[in-house]
């Protein structure tokens, strides 16, 4: 049986279960400690397999998926959702499938994703991430991003710290 090299495509809506399944995945182990367990134990994913429909139907975005005969991880990106600081590109998703994760596919996902916004001319890029998730953090700036900010987010009705990252004007990921 030949084995398929992973391939980086555009989603469409028939990835959302897949999509929904790494997000799971991926919240269940990184935030576990961090986030309530009752809410990560709540996360479902055909309920997150319908937001997702809609996210890739959004033609303001755009989804990347990584797949090999099925989902490993995706990046979303679009415009700023709001950024003071002048950047207008935002990578608002990114997530790899733990028993996926440092094989390059997060890497190549971010490259997808600037390039998408950079045809899209949305850049400079920037991306947000819980301050309690240092993985992500040496990730982001294993790609030449900058700390740039913090602010607070709401989830499952309590504030936590997020750490905004930022390629500037013409950075990206090497």
């Amino acid at each position: 049986m030949r084995v398929l090299a992973p391939q980086i495509r555009q989603a469409t809506s028939g990835d959302a279960p897949g999509i929904a399944r790494v997000q799971v995945l991926t919240w269940q182990q990184t935030y576990r400690g961090i986030l309530p367990d009752s809410f990560l134990d709540g996360l479902d994913v055909e309920r997150s397999a319908e937001s997702w429909r809609a996210v890739v139907a959004d033609r303001r975005r755009a989804t990347h998926v990584i797949d090999a005969m099925g989902i490993l991880g995706f990046c979303t990106a679009g415009p700023s959702r709001g950024d003071p600081n002048g950047y207008r590109g935002e990578v608002e998703a990114i997530y790899v499938d733990p028993a996926e994760q440092g094989q390059g596919h997060g890497t190549a996902l971010v490259r997808a994703a600037m390039d998408w916004l950079a045809a899209k001319r949305l850049t400079p890029v920037l991306v947000w991430a819980l301050e309690a998730n240092t993985r992500a953090h040496g990730f982001y700036q294993s790609l030449g991003a900058h700390r740039l900010d913090t602010r607070l987010l709401r989830i499952a009705d309590a504030l936590y710290p997020e750490v905004g990252f930022g390629w500037p004007e013409g950075g990206s990921p090497p």
